[in-house]
């Protein structure tokens, strides 16, 4: 059996629900349908308990359908973790291997090129040059994937700030190697594999002599310091998500006007699942000098970008139309600057931005104050 007793009753309920978090959960609005959604997801899984249904293909693609965004937990109020339920049964699945024939072939990928997109490993950060630096705090910059191979400007923009800011840079090369972090394999429910990521990491992370781990994207930060801890991979020195190091020195930061309203995005992994809320807000107020103008939808509330948990390697236009919603719900706060803290979700919200909307990550918006260039915006 794969949950015990108290999950059990947990799906039971949540089978039982009349479904009052589906107006946030973003595959309802993508599908428009009532399987993609929390309760159907638990009544998938509450039939296959009681054996008056087992789990068919259709069942399969409904549970992967899930950006487990944790949005309706939020909504919950006996606070039943669906995502983590689903997820759960992922494991099973995979186990089983009956996942989808994308989600394969993407630990495929990870298995033997250590990312998702079948990039040569050799070329993951050889292409970032680093100054060698004496003195100054020492931080490892845990790339990730999608800063290292699609949304380079990030990761470039990174070690430029922090460069700027006295601090010394390592990251991962040669021997000492950076790999996926694993979080697409914990959240798609291949464990083992995402494991055999996360030992090499922690090995090389914990034999790194710095003072610090740092990292953009929210996946890794989950990874890092959740899922490494919670599998006894303990790793020796702090992890820490960009905007909390810029927060702690944001009175240091120079502040531009941005000759623009700017609106932030709090990515799931980073808020939600994390609780990293202020900090990113924190920053971008100070180095643009004003407030944000908030979406509708925030913090806990915020609609998820639509990019994670294999969504879009699965189902792309229906990713896409999520993200295309919270593009819209971000022009319509005001603003023509978005700022986001999540490599993910600037790649999904860029595509989607058009020509109205400029997107940009943390990093990025705080060396652009650094140098007192204006981001132009149309």
């Amino acid at each position: 059996m794969i949950f015990d007793e108290t999950h059990t009753e947990q799906i039971r309920m949540c089978a039982a629900c009349p479904k009052m978090c589906r107006h946030v959960c973003p595959t309802f609005f993508a599908w428009r349908s009532d399987s993609p959604t929390p309760h159907g997801r638990a009544l998938l899984i509450h039939q296959a308990i009681i054996g008056t249904r087992e789990i068919d293909e259709r069942g399969v693609e409904v549970l992967f359908q899930c950006l487990e965004c944790s949005h309706c937990l939020t909504w919950c109020k006996p606070e039943i973790d669906i995502a983590t339920i689903v997820e759960e049964q992922r494991k099973a699945l995979v186990a089983e291997e009956r996942r989808p024939k994308g989600l394969v072939e993407m630990a495929q990928a990870i298995r033997q090129f250590h990312n998702p997109y079948s990039e040569p490993h050799m070329s993951r950060n050889n292409w970032l040059p680093i100054k060698k630096k004496k003195g100054g705090k020492s931080l490892f910059y845990f790339i990730g994937c999608t800063a290292a191979y699609r949304e380079q400007e990030i990761a470039s923009s990174t070690v430029d700030l922090l460069e700027s800011l006295g601090y010394r840079i390592s990251i991962g090369n040669g021997s000492s190697d950076e790999w996926c972090c694993g979080s697409p394999l914990f959240r798609t429910g291949d464990v083992e594999l995402g494991l055999e990521q996360a030992r090499h990491n922690a090995q090389m992370l914990n034999e790194m002599n710095v003072d610090e781990i740092i990292v953009t994207c929210p996946g890794c930060f989950r990874a890092l310091s959740k899922d490494y801890p919670e599998h006894g991979l303990i790793l020796n020195k702090p992890v820490r998500h960009i905007s909390q190091l810029l927060n702690d020195i944001k009175d240091n930061l120079p502040a531009i006007d941005f000759m623009g309203k700017i609106t932030y995005h709090d990515p799931c992994h980073l808020g939600r699942h994390s609780k990293i809320y202020d900090e990113p807000r924190n920053v971008i107020k100070q180095v643009s000098n004003s407030n944000l103008n908030e979406m509708e939808r925030t913090r806990d509330n915020a609609m998820c970008c639509g990019n994670g948990a294999g969504l879009r390697t699965l189902f792309p236009e229906h990713a896409k139309k999520i993200g295309m919603e919270r593009v819209q719900q971000a022009k319509q706060s005001g603003a023509s600057i978005l700022v986001t803290a999540c490599p993910f979700c600037k790649n999904m919200l860029q595509s989607q931005s058009g020509n109205d909307l400029i997107v940009l990550d943390l990093p990025e918006l705080v060396l652009q104050a650094k140098r007192g260039r204006k981001v132009k915006t149309h």
